[in-house]
């Protein structure tokens, strides 16, 4: 099974393509009338990213008929940070808790990720424009401080879309989307209405951006706090968002959380970062000309001591 790739999941390279990319962008992928356009992510033995795969140490079957790696190119999606921190009234008791966690987050990251920090108070504001200089991103989340006005949970997300779909009109989306949020319940602030917030939604998800969240509360622990974190305005639009986006979503009842939790996302992220930067693009013709569905897919990487995982669209899932 060394380096194998099977419908059933074999290894990680199928598990990679889920139930969330077939049924949005890789449906194109298993109703393919042509060649196959398939995504491939490998590392050795040691685990580091191999960057000199070649079309010989690919194979393709389906049904268990031998199909055709026509080209290998290397391909490079990687992704862009941006972090959005709740600075408003609710946010002084947590706010040491921000800067640790916000810390030791970015020392996970890769140097190559770019990383925006915003914050939502009173509205939604650049803290750190994007940047890949990591002293920088250290130093805003040091200088920004609590507000008297409510937050901005939802500005923050419809204009991180609005930013989105810019750069997709001008063909500059050449990265991966990632937007964290780091949240209090506190009642918030809003200028767009129902109908702007399903619209963003629906960009980022089209996108193939990520959305993940950290909700927690300063109030004093009790049925109506647990129940904001779960059932608030922000979480009303912050899960179904993180769930189609294939993202995280954490209630914490204590601030305290977010020490331990950030890193853990900072990891996943660059865990994920490292895939996308350092993969390559297949070309597959399908065995006989066969069309339609496409069926029992088993992909196989030949050289010895090589691991992969498999896309429909060149993003992967932890």
């Amino acid at each position: 099974m060394q380096g194998s790739v099977g419908h059933r999941g074999k290894l990680a390279m199928w598990r990679a393509i889920g139930v969330a990319a077939l049924a949005c962008t890789a449906m194109g992928v298993v109703y393919a009338q042509g060649p196959l356009t398939l995504y491939v992510a490998a590392t050795d033995a040691s685990g580091m990213p191999v960057s000199d795969l070649k079309a010989e140490e690919i194979t393709m079957s389906e049904n268990g008929m031998p199909g055709k790696i026509v080209s290998v190119e290397k391909f490079s999606l990687p992704i862009k940070l941006t972090i959005g921190i709740d600075n408003g009234p609710d946010s002084p008791n947590a706010l040491s808790h921000y800067r640790t966690g916000l810390t030791e987050l970015v020392k996970t990251l890769p140097p190559d990720i770019e990383v925006t920090l915003i914050t939502m108070a009173p509205q939604p504001r650049m803290a750190v424009k994007g940047t890949l200089n990591r002293e920088e991103v250290l130093r805003g989340i040091t200088r920004f401080g609590p507000d008297e006005q409510p937050a901005r949970f939802t500005d923050t997300l419809v204009e991180y879309a609005q930013r989105i779909d810019k750069d997709v009109k001008d063909k500059k989306l050449n990265y991966s989307p990632y937007l964290l949020m780091v949240s209090t319940t506190a009642a918030e602030s809003s200028s767009y209405q129902r109908g702007d917030i399903e619209k963003a939604m629906a960009t980022i998800a089209r996108s193939g951006a990520r959305v993940s969240v950290a909700m927690t509360t300063t109030r004093v622990a009790n049925a109506d706090a647990q129940d904001d974190l779960n059932n608030g305005r922000q979480a009303l639009i912050a899960i179904p968002l993180v769930k189609e986006t294939r993202g995280r979503y954490e209630a914490l009842a204590q601030s305290t959380r977010l020490q331990t939790l950030l890193p853990e996302i900072g990891k996943t992220i660059a865990t994920i970062h490292s895939k996308q930067a350092t993969q390559f693009k297949i070309m597959v013709e399908r065995p006989n000309g066969a069309t339609g569905p496409l069926n029992n897919l088993d992909m196989r990487l030949t050289r010895p001591g090589l691991n992969g995982s498999l896309s429909g669209d060149g993003r992967f899932f932890q």
